[in-house]
Parts: structure tokens; C-alpha cells; sequence
């Protein structure tokens, strides 16, 4: 099977990113994959796969990338193309007509109010139940993201992160509980709302990630006397390591597709609390939910997971998460649904 992905983004590195990364190597173990991706990302592949640099920061309405992508797609005659997420779909769309037959496949990352851009596809991969919606039933295929499982820390090498942390952040009590936070500093992750929530909760929080709003949540953490309680860590190519060392991981977003973060949080045995989110409703108790937006829900939340009973209510996840969300779970999914296509032309 020739399979050619097409992802649209130009320099982001989120779960998206993520996912197409993960898939596309997977894949390539079995199958000739080829992608079709900006030249950042070119590192990101393994030497199994077909990297063709494409430059899509130009506008999904650039006459010279459509010229450009018929062209390679032409070229490499796939089997399957598969667009991840909405400009790729779209971008394929419009030039599906002047390409030589294909089985088209799109994906649905997040929250979108139209979805009949990824409905041109003649199957619709949705990382969540959520994202279903407005999807002809025929066509749509739920299939979780999943993450490589992570190697555990040994206790002295969590201890000697501990450590490097405590010194940059001085200022914080090492006898605290830690409540981790991962995600970009953009308003879509809604990290107010978070130091909100702790306020009134006796633990350390550690931020990981950076973004637009940093200096905004430095100034409200100055202006809710917490500083001494919440250590912005800045982005780190470490974090999966550092998940290992929560006592709770949280998620405070408005909006997910199907969160990352959680996965590999279920993985590494880490209970959790979170507004109530696409995919994150699907997986964790009503316990440790709070609705969007609700500090206060969402301060519950952090208290109820931060009980040591929460552990015994997450352990039927944790082994569910090992089992379901990985790489290769999501991957042989993903290769079932172009087989069904495939057989269904032949």
C-alpha cells in the first residue's frame, strides 16, 4: 500500500504534530509512506519515510502551493492521501478533480463548527466521539490518539529532577504536593483559569510550556500572592519525563480535540482533573471534571484527585490507556480504515 499524508501546519508542535509524527513512522514500518509537510519538520521522520518539503505557510488559496501539491501528488501516486486536519482537507479538496484516482482520508483534530470540508473525504477519522457530529455516519471512524509508552524514571533519577527543579524554584516548598500543567500559554488553554482554581489549594503548581500569555500569568500569580506555590517551567523537551514527578496532572482548556496530555498522563499512572473537554469526558470519572470555565468546579476537581482514594479510581484507566492508546493501537486502526476503501474499488 502507497500511502501519502499531508500535514498543513507550518511550525506549530502540538498534539496534531504530534499525532502525524507518530502515525506517519508507525505506518512506514509497514507500508511505503510518503508526507507531505513544511521543511521544520523534516527531522521529525524516520529514514523509512518519504519526506517532500512543501512550504504551507502560504494560504490555503495560493495558486502555486495547489499547483504544486497536484503536481507531487501526481507524481507519487498514492493509494490513499490522507489530510490532517482542516487546511490540508481543504487543500486537497479543491484540487482532488485534477488527480489521478485516489481513496481520500481526512482527520479531525479539534472542535470545528463546519465540518463539510472533511466530509469530502470518502472516510473521516474523528480522535474523538465529540467530534463526530455533523459527520455522515457512513463515513466516520472514531480512533484515539496514542503516544509511544514512556519509559519510567528511576527513583533517583526523579529525585535528581526534583532536585534541578527545587533550585531553579527556590521560593517553593519541596514537602508540597505537585499539580503539573502542560500546554502551550495561549488563551484556548485557559491557564487563568487554572491559577484561579489554586487559589485555595495547598500544593505547588508547575507550569510547563510558554506562549503569547506568559507575562500576563506571571502578573496574576504576583497579584494572587501564590509565587510562593506556582514555578513557571517554560517549554521543555523533557516533559514526559517531568509528568513522572506530578502527584495530579491537569488540563483547564476551553477547547480539545483529544488531549495529549491525558494520554500519556493515564500512561505514566498519573490521576488527573480537568474541565470538561472533547475526549477528556469520554475517559475520566464526573469526580474530576469541572465544567468550562468553573474555577471553583474545577478547584474540586484538583482537591478530589489530590485524595489518595483517587488512585484506586483511576487504576482501571491507567491499564485502559496502556492497552488502547498507543502508537500502534492507533495506527493498525488507522490501516483498517484504508483497507475497507481499498476493497471497496476493487
Amino acid at each position: 500500500m502507497r500511502v501519502l499524508q499531508v500535514l498543513g501546519t507550518s511550525g506549530g508542535m502540538g498534539g496534531l504534530e504530534q499525532h502525524t509524527f507518530n502515525l506517519v513512522n508507525e505506518m512506514a514500518l509497514q507500508h511505503e509512506v510518503h508526507i507531505l509537510a513544511h521543511p521544520c519538520y523534516a527531522d521529525k521522520f524516520n529514514k523509512n519515510v518519504d519526506f517532500h518539503a512543501v512550504d504551507f505557510a502560504r494560504s490555503r488559496w495560493n495558486i502555486f502551493l495547489l499547483w504544486q501539491l497536484k503536481n507531487l501528488i501526481n507524481q507519487i501516486q498514492p493509494d490513499i492521501v490522507h489530510a490532517q486536519a482542516g487546511k490540508a482537507a481543504e487543500l486537497i479538496s479543491r484540487i482532488r478533480s485534477y488527480l489521478k484516482p485516489i481513496k481520500f482520508v481526512t482527520t479531525v483534530h479539534g472542535t470545528k463548527k463546519n465540518k463539510a470540508i472533511y466530509a469530502s473525504g470518502d472516510a473521516v477519522i474523528a480522535v474523538s466521539q465529540a467530534l463526530t457530529e455533523g459527520i455522515p455516519v457512513n463515513k466516520v471512524h472514531v480512533i484515539y490518539n496514542g503516544v509511544h509508552i514512556q519509559e519510567k524514571l528511576s527513583e533517583t533519577q526523579k529525585l535528581q529532577l526534583k532536585s534541578d527543579i527545587y533550585q531553579q524554584f527556590s521560593g517553593l516548598d519541596r514537602t508540597k504536593k505537585i499539580v503539573m500543567c502542560i500546554g502551550r500559554l495561549e488563551p484556548v488553554k485557559n491557564i487563568s483559569l487554572l491559577l484561579e482554581a489554586m487559589q485555595s489549594v495547598d500544593a505547588n503548581l508547575w507550569i510547563v510550556g510558554d506562549g503569547s500569555l506568559r507575562k500576563d500569568l506571571e502578573t496574576q500569580v504576583i497579584q494572587q500572592k501564590i509565587q510562593n506555590r506556582v514555578g513557571f517551567l517554560g517549554f521543555r523537551t523533557d516533559a514526559r519525563e517531568l509528568i513522572q514527578l506530578a502527584d495530579v496532572v491537569v488540563l483547564s482548556s476551553d477547547r480539545e480535540g483529544f488531549p495529549l496530555v491525558m494520554v500519556e498522563a493515564l500512561q505514566a499512572d498519573k490521576v488527573m482533573a480537568s474541565t470538561k473537554v472533547n475526549g477528556v469526558v469520554e475517559w475520566l470519572p464526573e469526580t474530576y471534571l469541572a465544567n468550562i470555565g468553573d474555577a471553583q468546579g474545577l478547584q474540586q476537581a484538583i482537591q478530589a484527585a489530590l485524595n489518595e482514594t483517587a488512585f484506586d479510581d483511576f487504576q482501571p484507566l491507567f491499564a485502559r490507556a496502556k492497552a488502547e492508546l498507543t502508537v500502534t493501537a492507533m495506527t493498525q486502526q488507522t490501516l483498517k480504515v484504508y483497507q475497507h476503501l481499498l476493497s471497496e474499488s476493487t
